[in-house]
């Protein structure tokens, strides 16, 4: 078993659970929500990802095999909108096939079911460790929490954000030094409503207003950028 000092690193991660079995449920269920910071659990590929989009996880633990929509369909959906968020795929299903299409989809890594619990555990705390350090230094002494999603000056001052501008920095910031695209900005950031080119430039402009103004790169005809502090 794990050290006790070493899973209280779990009690910052939000993790979602997508799995048909009611024993496996019930088992993630005891070994992790003593120690995660919340765990949700979802029993098919449809409430998956409704729950992702209501909820935003840090991590998502799923099975391949789902009722309605499968894991790896279900995986394509959430990464089309947070193409960061780690996937631990657990199954007993662990065809060459399905191995090669999780690889294709983004997968964190795979475990196969029955699940061990320790190597359940050792495999979130790594997949989640950008949590711990949540703290990301940009150019000009501006400092951002992604735990907290808020911006903070050289001065410790908070930079005020509107909500769409939180939202649009923390995909970002998740996707350092990667072109994020137009299309997940639009799922991501406006969610169920539309985008126009012009309301997402005048948030990056807005953004860069409060903080400086190379802090988001444009990257004509793809989408935008954050790179890291050199």
């Amino acid at each position: 078993m794990l050290d006790i000092s070493i899973l209280k690193k779990l009690s910052k991660i939000n993790v979602l659970v997508v799995d048909s079995n009611k024993i496996t449920i019930q088992k993630l269920k005891n070994a992790l929500s003593l120690y995660c910071k919340n765990v949700y659990f979802a029993k098919d590929g449809i409430e998956g990802f409704e729950l992702f989009q209501r909820n935003r996880p840090d991590v998502i633990i799923s099975d391949i095999n789902l009722p309605e929509l499968n894991g790896l369909e279900m995986v394509h959906l959430i990464h089309e909108i947070s193409p960061s968020i780690p996937v631990i795929i657990a199954t007993a299903n662990d065809s060459s096939k399905n191995i090669l299409e999780s690889i294709k989809q983004g997968v964190y890594t795979y475990l196969r079911k029955p699940i061990a619990i320790e190597e359940l555990q050792i495999a979130l705390l790594l997949a989640a460790k950008n949590i711990y350090n949540s703290k990301i230094y940009l150019d000009k002494g501006f400092i951002y929490d992604k735990e907290s999603k808020l911006l903070f000056t050289a001065d410790k001052n908070e930079v005020p954000l509107t909500k769409l501008e939180k939202e649009l920095l923390h995909l970002l910031i998740s996707n350092i030094n990667k072109i994020v695209e137009y299309s997940t900005i639009e799922n991501y950031v406006w969610q169920n409503r539309s985008m126009s080119i012009k309301a997402l430039r005048m948030r990056i402009k807005e953004i860069r207003h409060k903080t400086y103004c190379n802090i988001i790169e444009n990257i004509s005809g793809c989408g935008y950028r954050i790179n890291s502090y050199k």
